[in-house]
């Protein structure tokens, strides 16, 4: 399925010497990843909300994790409850701002976020795959349209 694609598509790129990043909320406690120790933040409902993640380096690809309690206390036990929901068919009632959330953040991971000596700035190619992400093509889009300058050299997608 998609996200068997998406699993081996950032890994055959890197094999072929582009630079890779793949990001997703911290559901979990992944022993590869380690504490970036970088911090910022966006604007969610005009209030900054902090912006924090972890990293694991893979097959020449930058894994990072959005580390938010709003992700892993929902399948650490805390809550007992899935990933999207308390239940099958079931959405959490906050899922739409928590995954606008994840979006904002990851524009930050992309643009700030020190990996390997550098940032991968604004020259890329966004790949956001399945709705979890599907805000952040708009992000971008709607960013350049307030400042030219941002996000230049940026392309999106969405799978």
């Amino acid at each position: 399925g998609l996200g068997e694609a998406m699993d081996g598509l950032p890994v055959a790129l890197a094999a072929l010497g582009h630079r890779c990043m793949v990001i997703s909320p911290r559901y979990d406690q992944y022993s590869e990843a380690w504490d970036t120790s970088f911090w910022s933040s966006v604007t969610m409902a005009g209030k900054q909300e902090s912006v924090h993640f972890f990293h694991a380096y893979k097959q020449k690809v930058d894994y990072v994790f959005l580390d938010h309690p709003t992700f892993l206390e929902r399948v650490n036990g805390l809550s007992g409850a899935k990933l999207y929901g308390p239940e099958w068919g079931t959405d959490f009632a906050d899922n739409q701002a928590r995954f606008a959330y994840f979006c904002k953040a990851a524009l930050v991971a992309i643009k700030d976020l020190p990996l390997g000596g550098a940032t991968y700035g604004d020259r890329v190619m966004i790949v956001a795959n399945d709705w979890h992400s599907a805000l952040v093509p708009m992000f971008v889009h709607a960013q350049r349209a307030a400042n030219p300058a941002m996000w230049r050299g940026a392309k999106t997608g969405v799978l």
